[in-house]
């Protein structure tokens, strides 16, 4: 089979495609879907009003074969096909090579393609994956077909609901679209299943709902275990400081929108954070997410590259077929130069080719995923990655400056449930000078510790005092490292805080 390394850029309209590839006198289209279902009346529909005259329009599979009670084999039926006199169209349900003998099955599809190239007779195959060898990629054109759109799934959620109709109701029309949004990228069926799920032992349906759909996206993506679904704890007002960062995702929060697109404003395509360790990155990618309300994907390089799950390229590839498949979503790309390591180094072009596909990807694609990628040794990645056009805005995210430490702090005594009476911000933010937002924290656990040990007490301001007397920070250890990096961000990145 072809294994040339192709990436979807775009989600285009099955109906108008399919359209399109019979006006221009198509012989053999393979229709990419797992809904056959969709697929057999997209086509119908075609045959019978896409044209001035309704084409004959005929299905064939293996176990009915053109279900007139007379089985007939995949040979026979295309020969059938061939000879057959006018306009048509002809599907072939779940094709697979295995269906007659492979040189048999080649030889047919040539015949197809010389006999009916100068007429308006199209072939589809219709599977889940597009297997097309080498030797046929001349012959055989291939088609995504698009996944519902927000209108298709309205129409889905509505009949569901209608089957129960004891459920109240108590979305407004913006939960509503929140939650048809969040549906996005799921077949008909899988769907219809979650909402149908959404509503058992319900009473009242209200905004928790979307929680079932991001359930059922996690479980699509956990079943190829390249990309894990990451649920969103964090809100961007659990972040302390890092405000021009949180501006900026505020001001792009409603880009995905329809309304968004109709005035001309493209969808943002990611950003890339770089900076110390410890500061911040990986909890704004979450924040990210829960404040778009969109689901976040982790891709693991490190199973990506593992050859557990089949050749890299290859698991690219699907990985980025399946978050295309389930977007709108938010791709997380945690330390992006690890992937990109063998970059420069000379394995045998595997990582060259897997980068110069993302890249490409990730400059061209038009479906709604937002690409989330992080990095502690910016010196590592390739120039091309750093170049305009790749991503939206590169932030340097830096140690937290002093009037930032204090709301950290807040943060993560809040978390804790711990009053805030008995602590002084400022004093606090003055003697964690050069520490990270990880340290920050940290020096609140181990100053409950010591609370906990001293009979169980509450904590103290004096307990926080003593663990950070007893950390070495980062910033110290890593003194010229982080030195290095501070140098690289001054003229390449915005500073994520003010």
């Amino acid at each position: 089979m072809s294994s040339q390394l192709q990436l979807k850029a775009q989600r285009k309209n099955s109906f108008e495609e399919i359209k399109r590839l019979i006006a221009s006198k198509y012989p053999i289209v393979w229709i990419e879907s797992w809904e056959e279902e969709r697929v057999e009346a997209a086509l119908k529909k075609v045959a019978a009003s896409g044209f001035s005259q309704p084409l004959q329009f005929q299905v064939w599979s293996e176990t009915r074969g053109f279900g007139n009670g007379e089985k007939i084999d995949v040979v026979s039926a295309l020969e059938q096909f061939i000879s057959q006199s006018g306009s048509g169209l002809f599907l072939i349900k779940d094709f697979s090579w295995k269906l007659a003998p492979e040189s048999l099955l080649k030889r047919m599809l040539k015949d197809v393609f010389q006999l009916t190239k100068s007429s308006f007779k199209t072939l589809f195959l219709c599977s889940s994956i597009a297997e097309i060898p080498d030797d046929m990629l001349k012959d055989i054109v291939s088609i995504d077909f698009s996944l519902p759109d927000e209108m298709d799934l309205g129409t889905i959620f509505e009949s569901v609901l209608k089957g129960a109709p004891k459920v109240k109701v108590s979305l407004t029309e913006e939960q509503k679209a929140k939650l048809l949004k969040g549906a996005l990228g799921l077949t008909g069926d899988e769907a219809k299943f979650a909402f149908q799920k959404m509503l058992v032992g319900k009473t009242e349906l209200n905004e928790d709902a979307l929680d079932i759909i991001y359930e059922e996206k996690a479980r699509i993506v956990k079943r190829d275990g390249l990309l894990e679904f990451v649920p969103t704890k964090y809100n961007l007002e659990d972040i302390g400081g890092l405000e021009n960062l949180k501006d900026w995702l505020k001001d792009r929060a409603t880009f995905f929108s329809k309304e968004a697109q109709s005035a001309g404003l493209r969808m943002p395509k990611g950003v890339l954070m770089t900076g110390v360790s410890g500061c911040g990155k990986s909890l704004s990618t979450q924040a990210i997410a829960a404040a778009w309300g969109l689901p976040l994907y982790r891709l693991d390089m490190n199973r990506l590259y593992g050859g557990a799950l089949g050749t890299a390229e290859e698991c690219f590839r699907r990985a980025i077929i399946q978050i295309e498949s389930v977007s709108p979503a938010i791709l997380w790309l945690e330390e992006i130069e690890k992937g990109v390591a063998g970059y420069e180094q000379g394995d045998k072009g595997v990582t060259a080719r897997i980068f110069s596909s993302f890249l490409t990807w990730l400059q061209e694609h038009t479906t709604p995923v937002f690409v989330a990628a992080t990095a502690n040794e910016i010196n590592k990645l390739p120039p091309e990655l750093l170049r305009k056009g790749r991503f939206d805005e590169i932030f340097f995210v830096d140690l937290p400056t002093e009037a930032e430490r204090g709301p950290i702090f807040k943060v993560h005594l809040e978390k804790r449930k711990i009053d805030l009476a008995g602590f002084n911000l400022i004093e606090l933010a003055k003697a964690t000078n050069n520490f990270n937002g990880a340290e920050i924290e940290q020096s609140v656990v181990s100053g409950l510790v010591l609370a906990f040990k001293d009979k169980q007490r509450p904590l103290s301001q004096d307990d926080i005092f003593k663990a950070v007397g007893r950390m070495v920070p980062l910033a110290t250890t890593m003194a010229e490292q982080i030195k290095e990096i501070k140098r690289w961000a001054d003229t390449r990145a915005v500073k994520a805080s003010k």
